[in-house]
C-alpha cells in the first residue's frame, strides 16, 4: 500500500491519526481510489521540525522509502524561540525556505496549535470535562497566542476537577465526530486535509 508521511510535533497530532485515516479511507472509497496509508510521525517536538539542519534530513529519510507518495510537515504557529510566527502563512513560508523543492513535499501549520481543531466540538469537551465553561470563540483558528486552544482545554478540564491529557482527551473528543465540521470551521485544517486528499487522488473539500 502506498502511504503519506506526516512529520508532526508530538503525541497530540499522533492521536489524530486514526480519525484522519478513517476520513481518508471514506473519501478514497467515495472517489473509487485505493486506500492510502497514513503514517503520522512524532518528530520529537518543534525544534527539529523548524531546524534548517534537522528537517531536510528527516524529510530525505522518509522520502527514500519506495512506498511514500507524499510527505507533509505539520507545525504549530505557536512555536518555541527563536521562531515567532504571526500566523499560519508565515510558518508555512518559513518551512518552505528549508524544505526541498520536491512536488511530493508539503508544508502546513495549525493556527495557533493543533487543539484549535478540537474546539468545534466544545460541547463534547464540556461533557468530558464536567464543566460548562464558555467556548473561547466561534472561530477556533482566531484563538490567539496568549491563550491558545490548548490552554482553554486545559482550563476547562481544570475547572471540572480533571487533568487534561493531550493525546487521550483529543481522541475522546474526536471519537464519532465528522471531520468536515472541523474543516468548515478551520481553514488551515481544510488545507491540510485537502493536501492528503490530493495526494490520494481523491476529490477535495470545497
Amino acid at each position: 500500500m502506498s502511504q503519506i508521511v506526516v512529520l508532526c510535533e508530538g503525541r497530540t497530532e499522533r492521536a489524530l491519526q486514526p480519525f484522519i485515516k478513517t476520513f481518508l479511507d471514506g473519501q478514497c472509497a467515495a472517489s473509487g481510489k485505493p486506500r492510502m496509508g497514513l503514517n503520522m510521525v512524532d518528530a520529537g517536538g518543534a525544534s527539529d521540525l523548524l531546524s534548517a539542519k534537522s528537517l531536510p534530513k528527516l524529510v530525505a529519510n522518509h522520502l527514500g522509502a519506495a512506498d511514500v507518495v507524499g510527505l507533509v510537515v505539520l507545525v504549530d504557529v505557536k512555536a518555541p524561540p527563536p521562531h515567532v510566527f504571526p500566523n499560519a502563512g508565515a510558518a508555512i513560508a518559513y518551512l518552505k525556505t528549508i524544505l526541498p523543492a520536491d512536488p511530493r513535499v508539503h508544508a502546513h501549520a495549525a493556527q495557533h496549535d493543533v487543539e484549535a481543531w478540537l474546539l468545534p466540538f466544545w460541547e463534547v469537551a464540556q461533557k468530558k470535562a464536567g464543566h460548562r465553561k464558555a467556548s473561547p470563540g466561534k472561530n477556533p483558528e482566531k484563538v490567539n497566542h496568549d491563550h491558545p486552544p490548548s490552554w482553554h482545554l486545559q482550563e476547562l478540564y481544570r475547572l471540572g476537577g480533571k487533568s487534561y491529557d493531550k493525546p487521550r482527551d483529543a481522541a475522546a473528543i474526536l471519537r464519532g465526530q465528522d471531520l468536515r465540521a472541523v474543516a468548515n470551521a478551520c481553514p488551515q485544517f481544510k488545507a491540510f486535509l485537502n493536501t492528503l486528499l490530493g495526494l490520494s487522488g481523491c476529490t477535495q473539500i470545497h
